[in-house]
């Protein structure tokens, strides 16, 4: 195994991907019950990491991008280490004002708490650094859990509490599983005893890993208390050309990562609530939008799967400290100068098309066929939405094919580019789709036909 760092503005915070494991959002925005057989919860957030004291006229703007995107709900940090700088010196002014601009922009907040204060840290990564290290005093740790669950529970808009984050990597945390489940059930006393009621959600792993999963819900309650099993994916941007974003789900994941959630936690929903494609190291713009079709499809495909959380909303200055390497400062949306990327408009698109609160994944009412060239590996994709309309994905990883579909007959079909752009097409076209490799082809079909 070899292991990527990722990021962190300020303290950094470590993020890593796998050579070889094929692994794995953020939590469920507005799922409006709608009588759709066999749908599932789809919630998209948007990550963008804030320190204490960041001006908040600037989140504000942040907060109208996410918005503008098409998503309702934040993903970040609330760093310990910045609102207990020191034992027993709580300062959340700052946070509650964030919280506030948050809810006038009819944001969402799906923080994890994570960053051990200097005070705080047991010393234990042996990197010369105090925020990547577990805690010294699981009362300690407590009591700040509950403070600060307690000062922001007046907060309608604080919907769960991500408890650390990437501590299945021993470089992040030098602590066992069995420590990691003591942190993680402290954490849902101390909500419990602050009257939040906000849930609680395990924290996100690099990759799906069954040996912590069964032992961090193994522990008393705990699992049957969490809310979902978060899962990290940044495939093709820390993992070898063979690790694409359609074999992350792969492998062990289904059978023996999921059997492990099931039998351990209670059959919870997973969320890739962490995902992300850098456009760095000769990956272009292009790829990048490319990759967040392919994903959101593979994903979202995935009957566990409730929610991608969006990494992230801007790429890094030069200036900003953050650890590892290029990748780290181009997995934004937003470039530098704060123009949209590419993928910026097809994230928005494929929002548009699918953040509808629940989805029926139907690939199994798809028949496809090569009619000419040759395919390489081959994927389609249909999801239902409430209002009847039905999203096609379809893509080849690595051939040009042209395939013919078989599918229900639609009213009228809409092909989207990667821009968002539509261009109405006639049914026919369905049975004639020209593809390359790793450019998926996106149609909305009207219900009819």
């Amino acid at each position: 195994m070899e292991f990527r760092r990722k990021r962190r503005t300020r303290s950094a915070t470590a993020a890593w991907a796998l050579t070889a494991c094929t692994a794995l959002a953020c939590g469920p925005g507005p799922a409006a019950p709608a009588p759709l057989a066999g749908a599932k919860p789809v919630a998209f957030a948007v990550l963008q990491d804030y320190d204490k004291g960041t001006p908040l006229d600037s989140i504000a703007r942040d907060f109208a991008l996410i918005r503008r995107l098409g998503a309702d709900t934040w993903r970040g940090s609330f760093g310990w280490d910045d609102y207990e700088p020191e034992r027993g010196v709580y300062d959340f002014a700052w946070l509650h004002r964030f919280v506030e601009t948050a809810a006038r922009h009819g944001v969402r907040l799906r923080p994890y708490i994570g960053y051990t204060p200097a005070w705080a840290a047991n010393g234990g990564s042996g990197d010369g650094q105090d925020w990547n290290d577990p805690p010294r005093s699981l009362a300690d740790w407590a009591r700040f859990v509950q403070r600060l669950a307690g000062e922001l529970r007046r907060h309608g808009n604080v919907l769960s509490y991500e408890i650390y984050n990437e501590e299945n990597v021993p470089m992040w945390w030098d602590g066992t599983a069995e420590a990691y489940a003591e942190v993680l059930a402290r954490a849902g006393d101390a909500l419990r005893a602050a009257g939040s009621p906000a849930a609680l959600v395990l924290g996100g792993l690099v990759w799906p890993d069954p040996e912590w999963i069964a032992t961090a819900c193994g522990s008393g309650d705990t699992g049957s208390r969490i809310a979902a099993v978060p899962v990290h994916a940044y495939a093709e941007t820390w993992t070898p050309d063979s690790v694409t974003v359609e074999r992350w789900l792969e492998g062990g994941y289904r059978e023996r990562f999921l059997p492990a959630v099931r039998d351990r936690c209670g059959a919870k929903p997973v969320w890739i609530n962490e995902a992300g494609f850098a456009t760095a190291n000769g990956r272009s713009e292009r790829d990048q939008a490319s990759w967040w079709v392919r994903a959101i499809a593979t994903f979202l495909a995935d009957s566990a799967v409730q929610a991608i959380g969006i990494y992230q909303l801007h790429d890094q200055q030069p200036t900003a400290e953050v650890i590892g390497e290029a990748e780290n400062r181009h997995l934004g949306l937003v470039r530098l100068d704060g123009t949209p990327k590419l993928a910026f408009r097809t994230v928005q698109l494929m929002l548009r098309l699918l953040n509808t609160g629940r989805l029926a994944v139907r690939d199994e009412a798809i028949a496809a066929s090569v009619v000419a060239g040759r395919a390489g590996r081959l994927h389609h994709h249909l999801f239902e939405r409430p209002d009847g309309r039905r999203v096609l994905v379809v893509w080849d990883e690595s051939g040009h094919p042209t395939v013919a579909l078989r599918i229900a007959p639609a009213a009228g079909v809409t092909e989207f580019g990667l821009d968002g752009r539509a261009a109405r097409r006639p049914p026919i076209a369905l049975q004639a789709i020209e593809l390359s490799p790793r450019l998926p082809r996106i149609f909305l079909l009207e219900p009819g036909g």
